[in-house]
């Protein structure tokens, strides 16, 4: 069987995660998609609900199943025998980070990392530019999954 991973902070889950989980999916027999912690990040979701959120917004998606992980990935790919993390990118500098992302992740787990490109109608959505805009007072809901839209602008809405 073949298992992957693919993990974000998912703070909050955009049209752009799901394309991307939809394809990574593609890939592998399981995907964990993994709603990780980043120590250099202050989160404006709780946990529970990007886990909650990320869980609604994959449902239709039969070999997916998210997760909460607090560490690192390469750790959580070993405890679940994982041999490829899926990584998405949007444009050069997304490429870059997974290059970088790839050679550290060598040190410690011996699986592949590979990335799907996002579709071109979804490269422009980011998390941050959801935050962004939210911040401003502007409507985010076409960029958010529609399931999901009415409790992440309970955290993203002042």
């Amino acid at each position: 069987m073949r298992i992957g991973v693919y993990a974000g902070s998912f703070c909050p889950i955009t049209k752009g995660h799901v394309d991307a989980i939809e394809k990574a999916s593609r890939l592998v027999d399981k995907l964990y998609v993994v709603v990780g912690v980043n120590a250099d990040k202050k989160y404006v979701i709780p946990d529970e609900v990007r886990l909650n959120t990320v869980s609604k917004a994959i449902a239709h998606i039969s070999n997916a199943e998210a997760v909460f992980w607090n560490g690192m990935m390469t750790q959580f790919c070993e405890k679940v025998n994982a041999t490829v993390m899926i990584k998405s990118i949007r444009n050069a500098l997304d490429l870059q980070s997974v290059i970088d992302f790839n050679d550290i992740n060598e040190s410690y787990w011996k699986g592949e990392t590979v990335f799907v490109v996002g579709n071109k109608q979804y490269r422009h959505i980011s998390a941050s530019l959801v935050r962004e805009l939210a911040g401003l007072g502007q409507d985010f809901s076409e960029l958010v999954p529609a399931c999901c839209a009415d409790e992440i602008k309970k955290y993203l809405v002042r």
